[in-house]
């Protein structure tokens, strides 16, 4: 077991995961509905991340990029400087991806710059992405119904297979077992420790999709050649013979199939970053740091759908009870 561990950590999981490692800040999601204002629009009733609304022919919705989030508190903040604004039906913040929508009457409320004016004049600068409309916001409610069953969500496009989510939730579960025994998920500490799972799971998925996403906008590209010399590479200096090694992920809860896709996945985002991202950094904390600024600003202007909302009110309620700017 330890030989797998050491096997995987050292030249499959690749430097992206270092970079990670280093720049990955909590998960922060916040959505709380503003009490001011809020009344049954029609008889379409929906639940979107946990809170219930009405929606008719005058409910649309505006995306906005908001700067510099980073806890509970800046959700406070935001919502109180739009507590005065008549028309607000819902308000839905994403921290991590530096996005907020919100829900709005446009019987009541029609010039949807007030709403970017307020946010960025509370400290925290906003601009407007893009309005949704009431036949938009039925759509996406019907796509992510049906998605659900396959995925789990959307970065720009690019769909997480639930599939995928499942395994790596299996193997850190199994993995916590062996250490700890079944004491770990059992009792009244068992779903909230595997909440967390699922949420460090999840980010981990987000933060790959937001990379994959990129790099298929830039039609960057590489050929089975090069993943199979990676692999010939990485197998020799293992020292591992192909049965064994696929022995040992079976015993820490992976394929080989599985693998392979992910190994694929990290030489096709490695040579991407390297290529185009950091080719001009001369030393590893250059490396880093055009990293981070290149990632985190993809990461903020990426739209993030969740097909499964019961992930999405996890991140919901990890928001809604963490204390300012902490990383738990």
């Amino acid at each position: 077991m330890k030989s797998i561990k050491s096997l995987l950590s050292r030249k499959a999981i690749l430097f992206v995961v270092l970079v990670f490692l280093a720049i990955t800040v909590a998960v922060a999601l916040g959505y709380k509905a503003s009490k001011k204002d809020i009344k049954p629009l029609s008889v379409t009733e929906i639940s979107n991340t946990g809170e219930t609304f009405m929606i008719n022919e005058d409910l649309s919705k505006v995306i906005l990029s908001v700067r510099d989030m980073s806890c509970s508190g800046c959700i406070s903040t935001i919502k109180a400087s739009l507590s005065d604004i008549q028309g607000i039906k819902d308000i839905l913040v994403d921290i991590s991806n530096g996005k907020i929508e919100v829900f709005y009457d446009t019987k009541k409320l029609s010039d949807v710059s007030r709403i970017m004016r307020a946010i960025t004049a509370s400290g925290y600068p906003a601009r407007v992405l893009r309005i949704v409309s009431t036949d938009e916001i039925e759509k996406e409610r019907d796509l992510a119904a049906a998605k659900s069953r396959y995925y789990i969500a959307s970065v720009g496009g690019y769909d997480i297979a639930r599939a995928d989510f499942d395994t790596e939730l299996g193997v850190a579960k199994k993995r916590y077992l062996q250490v700890y025994g079944d004491r770990i998920l059992a009792g009244g500490q068992g779903k909230p420790f595997e909440d967390k799972l699922k949420i460090q799971i999840l980010s981990r998925l987000i933060d790959e999709g937001v990379l994959m996403q990129e790099i298929d906008k830039s039609d960057f590209r590489i050929d089975a050649d090069t993943v199979e010399r990676e692999m010939q590479t990485f197998f020799r200096e293992s020292g591992k013979n192909m049965e064994d090694f696929k022995k040992a992920l079976n015993e820490v809860g992976y394929s080989f199939e599985y693998f392979k896709k992910k190994f694929e996945t990290k030489v096709l985002v490695n040579k991407y970053l390297n290529e185009r991202i950091m080719a001009d950094a001369s030393n590893q904390y250059e490396k880093q740091s055009l990293f981070s600024s290149w990632f985190n600003n993809a990461k903020g202007l990426a739209e993030v759908v969740y097909y499964d909302k019961n992930l999405e009110r996890l991140l919901k309620n990890q928001s809604d009870s963490g204390g300012c700017c902490s990383v738990k």
